[in-house]
């Protein structure tokens, strides 16, 4: 029997109108937004491709080992400078929230306009995922050696100097996992042609964020990382790690002044970067 589409979209529209008119139901709705948020994170949140996702136990600690001859860089507040750990054997990352508020006028609920849990979602996700990505690379792009610092000169990446951050990388015995860098960027490496890197599918690109491979590297491209900049990183459990606290969290925080109804979705997580052997780095001078 052929399925209605239609009609289930518009018993599903319904439904969702129905429950935002109540307290309970919104509650509904916050913990059916819960699940979708998370596995939307796993797959498209570049920053957490790129060190270690430790969810942790009720109660434990998030401490770490680090080599006694690496540096370590940990954040102790969202947006704050990164701190250098440089004495010691373990590490103690202490843990913070990162929360968003998305909204929709109560006004397009009513007039069925959009689904709100598919938009409320979308906007939580984005500004989450912006949120991760942006304190995990201040992390990493602080944690660099000065050692893994190479200048690619002449405006563009140059082959060369990829092959350098290898290098700085390899000679730590570790191999390269992960190339991040800006979609600028990326249009140097897609310039030197498909013999020197494999291009990815579209379908990759649109579902993982992988771009393509070079080496022994996969190729990450984020609107985050800095324009200038490109790192190569060992593989995730060697560079450091992010532990969660309280993963993704939805709560009804409507705004009936401005006829609003709203979810508060927040994390708490920590960002450590435990081996700074493991970063390098390349920055592309516009000089000649």
């Amino acid at each position: 029997m052929a399925i209605d589409k239609r009609a289930v979209n518009e018993r599903r529209a319904m439904l969702i109108a129905q429950a935002a008119d109540s307290p309970e139901g919104r509650v509904a709705l916050a913990q059916a937004m819960v699940e979708p948020i998370r596995r939307a994170l796993e797959y498209q949140a570049v920053g957490r491709k790129l060190i270690m996702v430790d969810e942790l136990p009720q109660g434990a600690y998030a401490r770490y080992e680090k080599d006694v001859r690496s540096k370590a860089v940990r954040l102790s507040r969202r947006g704050g400078v990164p701190e250098f750990i440089t004495e010691g054997e373990e590490i103690l990352v202490p843990t913070f929230e990162i929360v968003v508020n998305p909204t929709v006028r109560i006004s397009e609920v009513k007039a069925r306009r959009f689904y709100i849990v598919d938009r409320a979602q979308i906007k939580a996700k984005e500004a989450i995922q912006k949120e991760e990505d942006t304190n995990i690379f201040t992390a990493i792009n602080t944690a660099v050696p000065a050692a893994n610092q190479i200048v690619s000169t002449g405006g563009a990446l140059s082959l060369s100097a990829l092959n350098q951050a290898f290098v700085a990388v390899e000679s730590r015995d570790l191999t390269v996992g992960k190339v991040v860098c800006h979609a600028i960027r990326y249009g140097d490496i897609r310039s030197w042609g498909q013999t020197v890197f494999d291009q990815a599918t579209q379908k990759e690109v649109l579902t993982t964020g992988l771009f393509g491979h070079i080496y022994t590297a996969d190729i990450h491209v984020s609107s985050r990382v800095p324009t200038a900049y490109v790192f190569v990183l060992a593989p995730a459990d060697y560079v450091g790690a992010m532990p969660i606290r309280q993963d993704i969290s939805v709560i009804p925080a409507d705004d009936p002044k401005r006829l609003r109804l709203g979810w508060v979705v927040y994390e708490e997580i920590g960002i450590v970067i435990i081996n700074d052997y493991a970063i390098a780095r390349v920055e592309v001078s516009v000089g000649s």
